[in-house]
């Protein structure tokens, strides 16, 4: 025990904290130019750096490869906690508080184009007003990594349909969905309501970005205790009520994009399956007609989730809540459906 003590102060001897900084940045940004950018080092002082740090550790931490720098294992098992120790160490001497005003701080959001599209004009008309000089950054909620990059720090707050949550990570709802269906405004049964049998004959147009086809059986997709909806329909309202009427839905169009969904029913017969807080913006902007499904959706709740490390973070605080104050028209919006 005592040789474990006396290695452990031998190597915080030797530990130069910008090193910990750089390993943070080289994890968050994959790549050496970059992450010298977000210091203000050149490539070389991080390539140096990086030697130094593989020296002390005693791991190559990462390798250089056609997508960048991948981390080793033993990389991956410590960038969280050397994350929560950089977050530890800036909340304890740097400054308390928040100016939006002055502040020009990038606001790293991950989200799907649904959630962008509805939430991020009224997000980033705040966010003008309110900070300026600050600026917004959203990244796909894509089928991998998503869990990683909020515990890293990569992404400030994950958007999205969670089913179970970490006690590491914290939640608080947005807003709640439904399923409407869409069809072009010429399509032949626009003007009323679209029947189970009409939904057998019609293709079907749905969003996915991990199903069943992908080898995500029940549609949802868990990473490090983070488990999220992959499915941007319920699938199982919409067996049940076609295996009710002896029928097979038709699923002609499997594919990750709501903003193609406009495109691909346009002068056809494909019906489409859609949140109601996007059919609204698709009627409003003239390419879509919405109807009530014969079925009954279960309500899909959006969430904001974030690593605790950031609860008590100032301007973290702000954009939750300016997040939330942004999602409010699309609650009244669904509600009002």
């Amino acid at each position: 025990m005592a040789r474990n003590a006396g290695a452990r102060a031998s190597i915080l001897n030797r530990l130069d904290l910008n090193l910990i900084r750089l390993f943070d940045a080289v994890m968050r940004e994959r790549h050496v130019a970059r992450a010298g950018q977000s210091l203000g080092l050149s490539q070389s002082a991080v390539s140096h750096g990086l030697r130094r740090l593989r020296t002390l550790i005693g791991d190559d931490l990462f390798v250089r490869t056609v997508r960048g720098m991948e981390p080793t294992p033993r990389a991956l098992a410590i960038a969280v906690q050397v994350r929560d120790a950089l977050t530890a160490i800036e909340g304890a001497i740097g400054p308390q508080c928040f100016d939006p005003m002055s502040s020009t701080r990038q606001f790293r959001l991950a989200a799907t184009d649904h959630v962008t599209a509805v939430v991020a004009p009224s997000l980033v008309g705040i966010v003008e007003t309110k900070a300026p000089l600050a600026s917004i950054l959203i990244r796909p909620a894509t089928r991998i990594d998503l869990t990683m990059q909020v515990d890293l720090g990569q992404i400030d707050i994950a958007v999205g349909l969670f089913s179970q949550i970490p006690h590491r990570l914290h939640a608080r709802t947005l807003f709640e969905d439904r399923d409407v269906l869409v069809t072009a405004p010429d399509h032949p049964d626009v003007g009323g309501a679209i029947d189970i049998r009409t939904l057998a004959r019609d293709p079907l147009v749905v969003v996915t970005v991990g199903g069943s086809e992908d080898g995500v059986p029940d549609g949802h997709l868990s990473e490090r205790g983070l488990t999220r909806q992959t499915e941007m329909f319920d699938r199982d309202a919409l067996n049940q009520a076609f295996k009710s009427a002896g029928l097979v839905p038709r699923l002609s169009v499997l594919q990750p994009h709501f903003l193609a969904v406009p495109s691909l029913i346009a002068q056809s017969r494909r019906v489409a399956i859609v949140p109601a807080s996007l059919a609204r913006a698709f009627e409003a902007a003239g390419v879509a007609r919405a109807s009530t499904p014969p079925w009954n959706p279960r309500p899909m709740t959006v969430q904001m989730v974030w690593h605790e490390r950031w609860t008590q973070d100032p301007a973290h605080s702000w954009l939750r809540e300016v997040l939330f104050r942004a999602s409010r028209g699309v609650a009244d919006i669904v509600g009002d459906d």
